[in-house]
C-alpha cells in the first residue's frame, strides 16, 4: 500500500533534542538508556535491538503544528542520529509484525474513528479509515503502551 504517507519524526526535531537532552516545547529533560524494548526509533521507524542500541527518551507533541491542541507524550529515537523514514514507502515493513492503535482524525483534531490492528493487518484497516473522506490523518501508536509511533497521510495523486 503506497497510497499513503508515512510521517516520521522530523531529522530537525531529533537533531535539536539530541543537541540540547532536552524536549521540544516542553524543555523537560531527554533521557538516554540501553534500549529494553523494541520502539520503534520515531525516526528512521525501525525496531530497537534490545540491550544493544541506545535510545533517547523525550516528551513529543504529535499535533504540532496540524492542530491547536497540544497531547504530548513520552517517545524513543535512536541516541545517535539515524537515516529517517523515507514518507513514500508505504507502511514501514520491519513494523508489521507489531499490533497497532490507529486513530483517524479529522482537521479539527476531532477524533472520528479508533480502530486495533493486529499484525499484518496494519495497511487494510488504513486503507478502510481512509474510506471516510472525514479523515485527514491517522495517528499510528503502539499497540501495548500506546504510545505515539508516527502519523499517515493520504498520498496526494496528481
Amino acid at each position: 500500500m503506497k497510497e499513503i504517507r508515512v510521517i516520521a519524526v522530523s531529522t530537525e526535531t531529533v537533531k535539536k533534542v539530541l543537541a540540547t537532552k532536552s524536549s521540544p516545547g516542553y524543555g523537560h529533560p531527554a533521557h538516554t538508556e540501553v534500549a529494553r524494548g523494541h520502539g520503534p526509533c520515531r525516526h528512521c521507524l525501525k525496531p530497537f535491538r534490545i540491550g544493544e542500541e541506545n535510545r533517547t527518551l523525550f516528551t513529543f507533541n504529535p499535533f504540532s503544528m496540524l492542530a491547536a491542541i497540544p497531547a504530548p507524550g513520552p517517545i524513543f529515537v535512536h541516541a545517535e542520529l539515524c537515516e529517517r523514514f523515507d514518507e513514500e514507502s508505504g507502511y514501514p515493513e520491519q513494523l508489521v509484525m507489531y499490533p497497532v492503535v490507529l486513530d483517524g482524525y479529522d482537521g479539527e483534531q476531532r477524533l472520528l474513528t479508533q480502530r486495533r490492528a493486529v499484525p499484518g493487518q496494519q495497511q487494510p484497516t488504513i486503507a478502510s479509515i481512509f474510506e471516510d473522506a472525514a479523515v485527514r490523518y491517522v495517528i499510528v501508536r503502539e499497540g501495548e503502551a500506546g504510545c505515539f509511533d508516527f502519523r499517515v497521510e493520504r498520498m496526494e495523486v496528481s
